[in-house]
């Protein structure tokens, strides 16, 4: 049997199909195209037949002697080799066997004589017969292939006889063919021709295939296969360790350019490996020394490499990590089954808390080329300042760093939202609008650093007395606005007249400090958006201002 793991055999089989194939394509080809030319030789030859009968029917017309013509259409079955030989009329019955044909042409020249004849008409062919219907459309001589009940292949001539020039004194000039030859013949000689063609190319393929085989075989084993071998056999030797093999390299072609490139490597392979075991120390050094945690597993998922700051970061020895194991890094095999089991958790860091610490941990498989699982990697951070810092940035992203409070961008985000919610849910919410009286007269008299002192003393004041759920905020130079979540507008003035009765017991710099402020609430007034009920609470403190300062007005009705 041959094995077609062996390089020889492969290029037996793909040069041996190639040959062969285009062996087989020019020998079938021949075959058929013999096939065909005896097809058509045996038809020409029977197109000669009919032509000759139907000259010779047209002669016997022509002189006269339409007499005789029954006894020659008779006579024609008897011609050797056809199996069914017949004259018929265009509608498919026999001719020359009934007085049809007779009486139509004695209507038309009345000296014609002729013996009655007493057969019934004879449907020889079906008048819808397709071959009959296709020569009477067409005018061309059709052949019919059919099989004989044994077995034997049949053909039928149907051969028209067309009406000439000559017929017309009889016949008339109406149709233009007046009937045609149908005749039998047994296709057995030609199709023993074809079958021997046949069985010739077979023969001629069989040796072709023999020889080219042979030859290619041949030639594989002496020109590629040895040397194939031998290389094979030095390649097995570096393998095992042996660096020493040379392969002899003289030939000027590929066989000799493989023993060169196999030398050129051979002598190249110990200088890499040296270097490739100085990459290896490097990349030790590298992983032990960096500050984040690394853990690396096989296929088994049975740890192989913990780095000194994994120790650190998980507060545990290499060999309390690995005996864990790989999912019990934090305790909690679930959540790290869940980062490997999901594409789109291994190419992001989750966060976990572990022992007062914010870790980020990226935990990703390992794949080969192919996709096959060689093993797991953790990747641990201590990311507790970074988020200590981010909280730190946050806020002052969002406080008012003279006052303490929140800024204006803040304020428009949580007015937004809290307006948004009065409109989906119905829950309430008022702000209190808050104006430092004669601010203008710090600043002028006492200097802007007397400003700064009220505006920084009046900001403790909101911090002190805002509920959690109340946010103040600095709307702009000394005024300021107070959100207040779930509270009505009555719930607001309140908390506004405690707000400016603390504030009026501030003495800064010697001075005492007041202020107006105007409250506005949902529901209480119409207000297409947030912004229109600070107007309404802006409103509301001028109009305390012009009451007198230093009091609380709530915003007008409606």
């Amino acid at each position: 049997m041959m094995h077609f793991h062996h390089i020889g055999h492969r290029l037996l089989a793909s040069v041996g199909s190639v040959v062969i194939l285009g062996i087989v394509i020019i020998t079938v080809t021949y075959a058929m195209r013999q096939e065909k030319a005896s097809l058509h030789q045996n038809e020409a030859a029977l197109a000669l037949v009919a032509d000759s009968v139907t000259e010779g029917l047209a002669a016997l017309m022509e002189g006269g002697h339409s007499k005789v013509a029954p006894d020659f259409a008779e006579r024609l079955n008897k011609v050797p080799n056809i199996l069914d030989y017949r004259i018929i009329r265009v509608d498919g019955t026999q001719a020359f066997i009934d007085n049809r044909t007779f009486e139509q042409v004695r209507q038309r020249n009345e000296s014609f004589e002729f013996i009655p004849r007493s057969a019934e008409p004879v449907q020889v062919v079906a008048a819808a017969d397709p071959n009959l219907e296709r020569l009477r459309s067409t005018g061309q001589r059709v052949f019919h292939y059919h099989m004989k009940p044994g077995g034997e292949r049949l053909v039928t001539v149907f051969s028209p006889i067309r009406n000439e020039e000559a017929c017309h004194k009889c016949h008339g000039r109406d149709a233009p063919l007046r009937g045609a030859l149908s005749f039998t013949v047994s296709m057995k000689e030609v199709d023993d021709n074809v079958v021997r063609t046949w069985q010739f190319s077979l023969l001629v393929i069989a040796a072709a295939l023999l020889g080219s085989v042979s030859l290619i075989y041949w030639f594989a084993q002496r020109t590629v296969v040895t040397h194939l071998r031998s290389f094979l056999g030095a390649m097995e030797a570096v393998t095992a360790g042996d660096n020493s093999l040379r392969l002899a390299a003289t030939r000027r072609d590929e066989i000799g350019d493989m023993g060169r490139a196999f030398n050129h490597m051979n002598e190249n392979l110990l200088e890499t490996w040296q270097r490739l075991g100085e990459e290896r120390n490097k990349l030790n050094t590298v992983i032990h020394s960096a500050s984040t945690g690394i853990v690396v597993t096989d296929a088994a998922q049975r740890i192989v490499l913990v780095n000194r700051a994994a120790e650190l970061i998980l507060e545990r020895s290499a060999s309390e990590i690995t005996d864990r194991g790989f999912l019990g890094l934090f305790d909690d095999a679930d959540w790290m089954q869940a980062r490997l089991g999901n594409a789109a958790a291994q190419s992001a860091a989750g966060l976990r808390d572990w022992k007062g610490k914010t870790l980020s941990v990226q935990a990703s498989t390992i794949r080969n080329s192919e996709g096959g699982v060689i093993g797991s990697a953790a990747l641990i951070r201590d990311i507790t300042e970074e988020k200590r810092m981010e909280a730190k940035l946050e806020q002052q992203a969002i406080t008012d760093t003279l006052t303490g409070i929140f800024n204006r961008r803040h304020f428009n985000e949580v007015l937004t939202t809290e307006y948004k919610r009065w409109r989906r849910y119905g829950q309430p919410f008022s702000v209190m609008m808050i104006d430092v009286d004669h601010f203008k007269k710090f600043n002028d008299t006492h200097g802007h650093d007397c400003g700064d002192h009220v505006l920084a003393a009046i900001g403790r004041v909101l911090l002190e007395i805002s509920a959690p759920a109340q946010i103040p905020c600095r709307y702009g130079g000394e005024e300021m606005i107070v959100v207040m979540p779930g509270v009505v507008e009555d719930g607001g003035m309140e908390l506004a007249e405690t707000v400016r009765s603390r504030i009026s017991q501030l003495v800064i710099d010697g001075l005492q400090v007041t202020v107006s402020i105007g409250v506005a609430g949902l529901p209480g007034h119409a207000a297409d958006d947030g912004d229109a009920l600070v107007k309404l609470a802006d409103d509301a403190l001028y109009t305390a201002k012009e009451g007198g300062r230093n009091q609380v007005c709530r915003a007008a009705p409606g």
